[in-house]
């Protein structure tokens, strides 16, 4: 009888023991979701980029999502890199934008806008390849600055100079905000960068006549559809084309950029039927791309989302015009198709003629 008792109170034991590790694991586990690194990352990413998109839109600039843009790519791992990167970000803007301009202004000749947009796109991917570090972060945001200013312009009558000014002071507003937020929660570089290894001038050439080619054909299908698909497909093909030529190792990006372009494309078409819902969209536009920073957020942190993620983030931004009253949903379909079809073509054409590592 003693003995059937100290079973019974050593099986009761075990139990509890067993509920009390149970109820451990399911207390624990929250606790390490909220303490992951990847969560405080983008807790500060969400914080950086509605700031700098709200305050851009408050100002009332035209393109505010441009102030969210560089939240996603000059937040860094390590300290010293933030500081350049957004350094880098600013000279490559304002000289962008200085071509842009005086292409535009001096010479009002749509042939000589198209031959610098051209050279730009060509010549930019080829210096950032050659570079091939940190430092060739500001050629290409020159050269891409150059087809923002130029690829609009070439479509319809655009103010040039406030085009200009208005990608400048969204730039300094979005490094600025992103600096000031993720600058005391980065850590210092443990060890020196490692050493520039010098390409061969051959692939260098090769991918900058790549890019080349590409915004060749991009103004062809400017001229070709025109309005919103034109516009999207041009800069789509620029700018993806300097990306993936500047890089030495595009390797991931063909494999991820098609997939974040889908992803943010829908994102943004979601966001622009919602605004069309809400009954005044012009005040609340800005507030209503906050649910889908934050979602970007987590897919930029999240090391399983993180490669896709930065093409989500940037397509869904330039897709829905996230902030801006927007071209109505027909438009940014047209722009969010263009932006697709373009990623999957340009990935696609590069693996054959491009080197990737």
């Amino acid at each position: 009888m003693q003995g059937g008792r100290k079973a019974g109170w050593a099986n009761n034991t075990a139990t509890k023991c067993g509920i009390r590790k149970a109820f451990l694991k399911l207390s624990v586990k929250p606790i390490m979701i909220l303490s992951a690194p990847w969560l405080s990352r983008a807790i500060q990413l969400f914080a950086a980029a509605s700031i700098a998109l709200i305050v851009a839109a408050q100002l009332g600039l035209q393109n505010p999502y441009w102030a969210a843009m560089p939240v996603w790519v000059v937040a860094q791992a390590y300290r010293e890199d933030l500081v350049l990167r957004a350094v880098l970000r600013i000279g490559g803007t304002v000289f962008g934008a200085a071509i842009g301009w005086s292409a535009l202004t001096m010479i009002e000749d749509p042939m000589f806008s198209i031959l610098v947009l051209i050279f730009s796109v060509g010549a930019g991917a080829a210096a950032t390849f050659w570079i091939g570090t940190i430092y060739s972060y500001g050629m290409l945001l020159a050269a891409i600055t150059v087809a923002v200013v130029l690829i609009p312009a070439l479509d319809h009558s655009v103010d040039t100079a406030q085009l200009a000014a208005d990608r400048i002071w969204c730039t300094l507003i979005g490094v600025f905000v992103v600096t000031a937020i993720t600058f005391a929660f980065t850590p210092p570089r443990p060890e020196p960068p490692p050493r520039r290894a010098v390409p061969p001038p051959w692939v260098t050439l090769r991918h900058g006549a790549i890019a080349a080619g590409a915004a060749l054909l991009g103004i062809g299908l400017l001229k070709l559809i025109g309005g919103p698909g034109g516009i999207s497909a041009a800069m789509a093909l620029c700018i993806f084309s300097m990306l993936i030529a500047g890089s030495r190792y595009p390797a991931p990006i063909l494999r991820y950029m098609p997939v974040g372009a889908t992803i943010g494309v829908g994102a943004a078409l979601a966001y622009r039927a919602l605004d069309m819902i809400l009954p005044d969209p012009a005040t609340m536009s800005a507030l209503l791309a906050v649910p889908f920073i934050a979602i970007g957020a987590v897919l930029r942190s999240h090391p399983r989302s993180a490669p896709i993620g930065l093409d989500a983030n940037m397509c869904f931004l330039l897709a829905a015009e996230a902030g801006a009253a927007g071209h109505g949903l027909s438009a940014h379909l047209q722009g969010g198709i263009a932006l697709v079809l373009t990623a999957f073509l340009f990935t696609a054409l590069f693996r054959h003629i491009g080197v990737v590592s």
